[in-house]
């Protein structure tokens, strides 16, 4: 069957599995059947308030209703943002002013602060969600949808201090779902244990694999990855048998050794994206769950989610660099020098994507979208668009792709071109470390590194980077932390690591 609209998914598996919990979160689970009739109820009250087919924004906790709402605004034929309550007042009414929602779901907990931000607009999710279901204005809506629609708009932090809005259509995620369906196996039986918030992209892959293939996603609470025991105890009683997250959420698991104390009993897939995968953390889980498979995922929100992947099939020394691997079937990559021809084996380049998973633009910003979503520099004859990732990348010659650093992370001095990145791959691979990050401090020009880890000592710490950096690339200053900060996605927080270098 040809797919043209994501929820023919959900309605295919709510009539399949009916019963089957879909969603769950610590409050509420919903069958399939529920979830569909929630959804319509929602996509039903939102036309009635005359609210179809227009911008919706969504304003609540990461859970089972948050889901809902995504998924009513699309039978409503809408698209979605999601707003992050605990963000700054200041990035959220950036959004609002960028989207331009017609309205916004909000519940109990932030009706106050939806109605601050776009007065006399918003609407009761739990209200909406027990609406009367007006089927034939559903049906009328679906027929004037189109694949290329918009879904939803993700934003993402800009270099100008302004949220970049990705336009993400129903064909972009039926496209990449499908692949990373396929690729990784997710069937009915998938249980998936989700780490990530919603308006994050590696999100897309696990909740909407979930409607997909009828599987079953547990939202895991924020407050859980403060307690690693209790957490892994949640996955058991759940029976959760596939983990996409980031590698810090990992980390934390294998820094005090939880595995040791308590095994994780189901899992058998463990996908990580978002950052880079220390070594000795992948080493850890594939030591404690030697039957797993295990697979390195990469890529912007600017192609849904991910664009190459490697799928673990050795163990890798603690000093070695994960691979990113290849290219995603249907898609194309190349990776281009700075002097624009096309880079050779162990060449280093900017890594291009093109493919049915590359975004639509950037909401409002012609001149954005036009700068990185370009034409094929090296085949005018090719009339795909090519996303500019911004990543530098290494082809290796088994075919694999090594990832070196962000292009934006490059750094000249002393004459000399370094990437934070080569460093930081460095301080991972030295004994002791758990998690650590390379910052660049403009105003002294000073490299700092910032690492936590068990029994760490600066000066043996710097004995050991002096044993794999030239002298160019050492830091200037090393600072050991308890554990490193996260951002509200859960990777480690580089802007408050540079704010923490003028303390």
């Amino acid at each position: 069957m040809t797919y043209t609209n994501i929820l023919q998914w959900l309605e295919e598996s709510a009539q399949r599995y009916a019963d089957k919990i879909s969603y769950a979160d610590d409050k509420k689970a919903l069958s399939y059947s529920e979830l569909l009739t929630q959804v319509q109820s929602v996509g039903s009250t939102l036309a009635r308030c005359g609210k179809a087919q227009q911008a919706i924004a969504v304003l609540l906790p990461r859970g089972v209703d948050q889901v809902v709402a995504l998924l009513g605004i699309a039978a409503a034929g809408g698209h979605y943002a999601i707003l992050d309550a605990e963000s700054p007042r200041e990035r959220l009414a950036n959004i609002v002013t960028s989207f331009k929602p017609s309205a916004i779901l909000v519940c109990d907990q932030t009706a106050q602060l939806g109605e601050e931000l776009l007065p006399g607009a918003c609407i009761a999710i739990d209200e909406a969600a027990a609406g009367d279901i007006d089927t034939a204005t559903l049906t009328d809506i679906r027929c004037k949808t189109r694949p290329d629609d918009l879904l939803y708009v993700l934003y993402t932090s800009g270099s100008t201090g302004m949220p970049k809005g990705v336009m993400v259509s129903h064909a972009n995620v039926i496209s990449y779902v499908s692949w990373f369906a396929e690729c990784f196996d997710i069937s009915e039986e998938t249980i998936f244990g989700s780490q990530t918030p919603l308006y994050f992209s590696m999100s897309v892959s696990d909740m909407f694999a979930t409607i997909r293939q009828g599987a079953t996603m547990y939202l895991i609470s924020k407050r859980l990855f403060s307690w690693p025991v209790p957490l892994v105890n949640w996955l058991n009683e759940r029976k959760v048998n596939t983990i996409y997250w980031v590698p810090t959420a990992l980390g934390m698991l294998s820094r005090w050794d939880v595995l040791s104390v308590a095994p994780l009993e189901h899992i058998c897939k463990v996908l990580f994206a978002g950052e880079v995968m220390p070594t000795p953390t992948l080493n850890y889980w594939m030591d404690k769950l030697p039957k797993a498979k295990f697979a390195n995922l990469f890529g912007p929100t600017e192609t849904t989610d991910i664009c190459t992947y490697y799928k673990v099939n050795r163990r890798l020394s603690n000093e070695e660099s994960l691979p990113i691997g290849r290219v995603c079937e249907g898609m194309k990559a190349l990776v281009i020098r700075e002097d624009g021809q096309e880079a050779g084996i162990d060449d280093e380049g900017e890594l291009y994507v093109g493919g049915p998973f590359v975004a639509l633009g950037y909401l409002g910003d012609a001149k954005r979208t036009a700068e990185t979503f370009v034409a094929n520099p090296l085949d005018a004859h090719d009339s795909q668009l090519y996303y500019r990732t911004g990543d530098i990348v290494r082809p290796a010659r088994d075919g694999d792709l090594r990832y070196v650093s962000r292009r934006d992370f490059q750094i000249k001095r002393s004459g000399y071109r370094i990437e934070l990145g080569e460093i930081e791959a460095a301080a991972a691979a030295c004994e002791g470390v758990a998690s650590c990050a390379a910052i660049w401090e403009p105003t002294q020009g000073h490299i700092v590194i910032f690492a936590s880890g068990n029994k760490l000592n600066k000066d043996e710490l710097h004995q050991q980077l002096a044993h794999r950096l030239p002298t160019y690339m050492m830091p200037d200053n090393i600072n050991l932390l308890a554990t490193l900060p996260l951002n509200a996605n859960g990777k480690i927080d580089r802007h408050a690591l540079l704010d923490a270098c003028y303390v």
